[in-house]
């Protein structure tokens, strides 16, 4: 009886250790991806892209108001936003519609302004960009 008592503990320990050195890897793999692939932000996208002419970060008045993104940019195509989260991205993507465009939890919103459909195309480029398209 004794002996099936210490075989259950043992079996306890080894689960509680598989467990532990599991959740050890995991984190120790998502720090490591960070450090080494740190994520993209928008900022990344627009600044050092000859085709925007002068970009302008307007996180603070565009991301204030009813859309709550996380940081913008205003561009001569439009505003190039990135989202805390991919669902949210969609769910502005899906309200710009036509005028606009999504790659991860980045969003392109050019209602504003008048595209040709080569600069249209350059605009959606420009999201694409770290995709590797």
């Amino acid at each position: 009886m004794e002996t099936a008592k210490r075989s259950r503990g043992d079996h306890r320990k080894a689960f509680f250790a598989i467990g532990f050195a599991l959740v050890a890897v995991v984190a120790i793999a998502l720090g490591v991806r960070s450090y080494f692939f740190p994520s993209v932000r928008v900022e990344h996208l627009v600044l050092n892209q000859p085709a925007l002419g002068e970009v302008k970060d307007v996180t603070g008045e565009y991301c204030a108001n009813e859309i709550s993104c996380s940081e913008a940019w205003e561009t001569r195509y439009g505003v190039y936003m990135q989202f805390d989260s991919r669902l949210e991205a969609t769910h502005w993507a899906t309200i710009f519609g036509g005028e606009g465009a999504q790659w991860k939890d980045f969003v392109l919103d050019s209602r504003d302004h008048d595209l040709s459909s080569d600069e249209r195309v350059t605009a959606v480029q420009i999201l694409l960009v770290y995709d590797g398209v």
